[in-house]
């Protein structure tokens, strides 16, 4: 009898651990989604679709990890699809000139390293807010690849090994490089964001800047430190799409930095700062290229597409909200 009460308890707490999770309910949603399409559109559940969805998720994925850091540290970073289009310019225009791949690729994280760096620097060192600071990036990212390509796509850099980077080529069955990539980094900075002396100085730096100061935190060099990584990120993004995209349009970046922000969000970060999670960025960049996938198979009119996409973001927002909330009820009724 003790052992079949222990078992239930055991059981209860394994599903309210799961319910209370932040995460649940963008879950659910996904599994309701991915459910109704494999039974309502034979075409979704297709290898070609499937490779398609995780190809694109990827590009959103590296973006939206670096937004969630910057959210974290309470900043925002309207940067991210130039410096995207930017690095994805500068490793195709420099192979397609026989510069050696992996100095090409380090030239391109660079660039966009540094870039973060200069977001960093403004906002902290001039007081300029986030959101003007990286606004303005943005639209000097922008008119440098505009100038920069006159207006005429990237071409001709695309060799064997980059089709595999890409992720046009598989390793091993299923498996691509980028997988492994998005698979490394999010663990990487997971354990960064939870285990570390700067994953806790960043969450209480977008908690509270004044308290994180007056305890001894370096807020500056904690915010400085987020945006590089951000430019870090969306330079691996650059990367990537070139490789995926095969030509390196003016404004291939064009939009990327709603769609970080939005899969960050839907992940649970707080636009307010000290929230947010790694599992939650991909999680949110699955959720918006699902949606993107799903329109496109359906054959919503374009007219439609940003109504729809908008209300998924709402719904999903709300999903996490809810479970969220369930968790903290659950919570407060265990104490009590």
């Amino acid at each position: 009898m003790k052992l079949n009460i222990a078992a239930s308890n055991s059981s209860k707490s394994l599903r309210n651990r799961i319910l209370q999770d932040p995460s649940f309910g963008i879950v659910a949603l996904l599994a309701v989604a991915i459910l109704a399409m494999t039974v309502l559109e034979p075409s979704f559940a297709t290898g070609g679709n499937v490779t398609n969805i995780i190809n694109a998720m990827m590009t959103v994925s590296f973006l939206a990890i670096g937004m969630t850091v910057v959210l974290i540290a309470g900043g925002l970073d309207l940067s991210v699809g130039s410096t995207m289009a930017v690095t994805a310019g500068v490793a195709g225009n420099f192979l397609s000139y026989g510069m050696p791949m992996g100095v090409a690729f380090l030239w391109a994280l660079a660039i966009g390293m540094g870039i973060g760096l200069i977001n960093g620097l403004i906002i902290t060192k001039l007081g300029i807010p986030d959101f003007i600071a990286t606004l303005a990036t943005l639209g000097i990212g922008q008119g440098v690849i505009l100038l920069w390509t006159q207006g005429v796509p990237i071409l001709g850099y695309m060799n064997d090994a980059y089709y595999y980077i890409g992720g046009l080529k598989k390793i091993a069955g299923p498996i691509s490089i980028p997988m492994i990539v998005v698979v490394v980094i999010s663990v990487g900075m997971a354990i960064i964001l939870k285990r570390t002396k700067f994953g806790l100085e960043l969450y209480a730096v977008g908690s509270s800047p004044i308290s994180a100061r007056n305890a001894g935190v370096n807020v500056d060099a904690i915010k400085i430190s987020a945006y590089a990584i951000s430019g870090l990120l969306a330079a691996i993004a650059g990367i990537h799409i070139a490789g995926r995209t095969t030509t390196v349009p003016p404004l291939i970046g064009k939009g990327y930095e709603i769609s970080a922000i939005a899969a960050a969000v839907i992940g649970g970060a707080s636009l307010l700062g000290g929230k947010g999670r790694v599992i939650g960025a991909l999680l949110g960049a699955l959720t918006l290229t699902l949606t993107r996938n799903i329109i496109n198979l359906i054959g919503i009119e374009s007219s439609w597409q940003a109504i729809v996409t908008g209300s998924v973001l709402i719904g999903a927002v709300l999903a996490n909200r809810a479970s969220s909330e369930f968790g903290r009820k659950t919570f407060r009724r265990g104490k009590s």
